[in-house]
Order: C-alpha cells, then sequence, then structure tokens
C-alpha cells in the first residue's frame, strides 16, 4: 500500500490529532482574515483568507488519506463504497495506490499554492496581480507547483525542501518589512510563525534519516499555525 513516507508507527493516528488542530486553526485564520479585509479594505488580507482556505483544503486531504491508511474498518468502508463506482472486481485493477497518491496530489498542490500566495502577499507590492506581467509569473509558478507535486509523490523530500525555499523567501520578506515598519511586534510575529513552519519542513525533509524527525516537525508546524492565529486575533480585536 502507498505511503508518502513511513512514520513511527507508534504514531501513527497522533499525527491525525496534530493535523487536525493545524486545520481548525487555519479555518480560524481564514475567517479572521476575511473580517479584516470587510472592516479594512485591504486585499492583502482577503487573499490571506483564501490562503488559508487553501491550507484547510490540504490539511483535510491529507487526513482523508492518512486516515484511511490508519484503521482498517475505515478502508474497508471506502472499498465496499468505491467498488461499483471504479468496477474494480469488473476489472481487477487495484485503485488504492491511485487513489493515495490522488490524495497526496491534492495535499501537495493546496498547500503549496497556499505557500505561494502568501509568498507574493508578503512582498507587499501594491498592483502585482494587476499587471500582465505579474499574472503571467503567477501562471508558471502555478505549472510548476502542480509539476513538482506530481514528482513530491514519488520522492516526498521534493515538496518539503520546495515548501522550505518558498516559507524561507517569505521569512526573509517579514523580516524585512519589521526592519522597514519601525519593527512592528505583530509584524515579528508572524515572521516567527512563518519560521517555525520553514523548521518544521526540514525536519520532514530528513525524516529518512530518522522517523522521530516527523513527530518534531508536525509539533514545530502546530507552534507556528497556532502563533499565527495569535497575532491575527490580536489584529482583529484592533
Amino acid at each position: 500500500m502507498y505511503r508518502l513516507f513511513f512514520t513511527p508507527e507508534w504514531f501513527n493516528g497522533w499525527d491525525l490529532f496534530f493535523e487536525g488542530v493545524g486545520l481548525l486553526v487555519a479555518v480560524l485564520i481564514a475567517a479572521y482574515s476575511w473580517r479584516v479585509y470587510r472592516i479594512s479594505k485591504e486585499n492583502k488580507y482577503g487573499f490571506f483568507s483564501f490562503a488559508f482556505i487553501l491550507v484547510s483544503l490540504a490539511f483535510v486531504s491529507k487526513m482523508l488519506v492518512q486516515g484511511l491508511l490508519y484503521f482498517k474498518p475505515l478502508r474497508n468502508i471506502a472499498t465496499d463504497v468505491l467498488e461499483p463506482v471504479v468496477g474494480m472486481a469488473q476489472t481487477g485493477i487495484n485503485y488504492s495506490d491511485l487513489f493515495f497518491r490522488g490524495g497526496f496530489l491534492i495535499y501537495m498542490i493546496t498547500m503549496l499554492g497556499a505557500w505561494l500566495l502568501i509568498f507574493f502577499i508578503s512582498q507587499g507590492k501594491s498592483g502585482r496581480r494587476k499587471s500582465y506581467y505579474e499574472v503571467s509569473q503567477i501562471a508558471l509558478f502555478i505549472y510548476f507547483v502542480v509539476l513538482i507535486s506530481i514528482v513530491s509523490n514519488f520522492k516526498h523530500f521534493v515538496f518539503y525542501l520546495t515548501s522550505a525555499v518558498i516559507l524561507g523567501m517569505t521569512v526573509l520578506n517579514y523580516y524585512k518589512t519589521f526592519l522597514n515598519n519601525n519593527k512592528n511586534m505583530n509584524t515579528l510575529l508572524v515572521m516567527t510563525g512563518f519560521l517555525f513552519l520553514l523548521i518544521s519542513q526540514f525536519f520532514f525533509v530528513f525524516v529518512f534519516l530518522s522517523e522521530e524527525l516527523y513527530i518534531l516537525g508536525e509539533v514545530l508546524m502546530v507552534m507556528g499555525f497556532l502563533l499565527l492565529l495569535y497575532t491575527y486575533r490580536k489584529v482583529r480585536r484592533r
């Protein structure tokens, strides 16, 4: 059965809890960002909301696939439901690997798309989405996101390394904003949140060295999301 990569067996199921927390936080950040957008009418908050909707979809896809991988009763139910649709009994084709790869592909595309959109937002250039040149760049990036996600289904580290590169550039953008904006503490908190997410990706990249690195990656990922949620709650109160 297809697995993106192997994790500590005793941790199977616990990572669903961490990702569930990440999903809840992503939904709340999307909601807070949308409310701030409706009040301030600043487009960056609307795009930020959409980015975290993509993050939420990524977590839903990954949790669904992992839940089926970890729990045999769920796999049996899924097989009973899907067999009449795909005709496995008649064709003799096993669609399970295709299903799991498809689930992880959706996870990778939506997550990389979210990180890429946040990177564009962090650049802080007004009107960049109106210029033909910039829109064509975004289209090209979307193509590479899909291509990288397909490759990552066979080499998982490509996905996490790409996420780390995008998040690294995002952290640098927020650091420059922090220095140029009278060292605003909210900007520093946002930067730190993305820094935690960046470090978590490196743990996922090197999980082939030790399965326990996956646990550290999950913990740092949740810490990053919680810090972003804390910051956006502060912004919303203001």
